[in-house]
């Protein structure tokens, strides 16, 4: 299971345009500068209270988009079984024929590339 803030952070990258442009901006003060509710405060000029409400609103508001559509979802999975084909490709390829080969590797390095992809974006 990932944190909370591992989870935030995809679920705004995907989902991050729908929000309002305050709770954009308090979701990025939080999860990717790491800031805290009271310097948030400050520098937007508002009440801690006011942070803390923008701020549940806006990851109630990623929780229901994935809810609905469930991107995130999919592609944790999708991470999951590009990890498990390429350790099958792995164990299988002594065992198979040159030609075979081959292809297995091309199909291996681009499973991977692709693993590697989904885990930065």
């Amino acid at each position: 299971m990932i944190d909370k803030a591992t989870r935030m952070a995809n679920l705004y990258d995907l989902y991050g345009k729908l929000l309002t442009p305050r709770q954009q901006q308090v979701i990025e003060l939080t999860y990717f500068d790491d800031w805290s509710l009271a310097e948030i405060a400050e520098h937007l000029h508002v009440s801690r209270q006011a942070v803390h409400d923008n701020l549940h609103r806006a990851e109630e508001q990623l929780e229901y988009y994935e809810a609905m559509v469930g991107f995130d979802g999919w592609l944790q999975d999708m991470k999951v079984r590009i990890a498990e084909a390429v350790s099958v490709g792995q164990t299988v390829y002594p065992f198979l024929p040159k030609a075979a080969k081959d292809r297995l590797q091309v199909a291996l390095v681009e499973l991977q590339q692709a693993l590697t992809r989904a885990s930065t974006d």
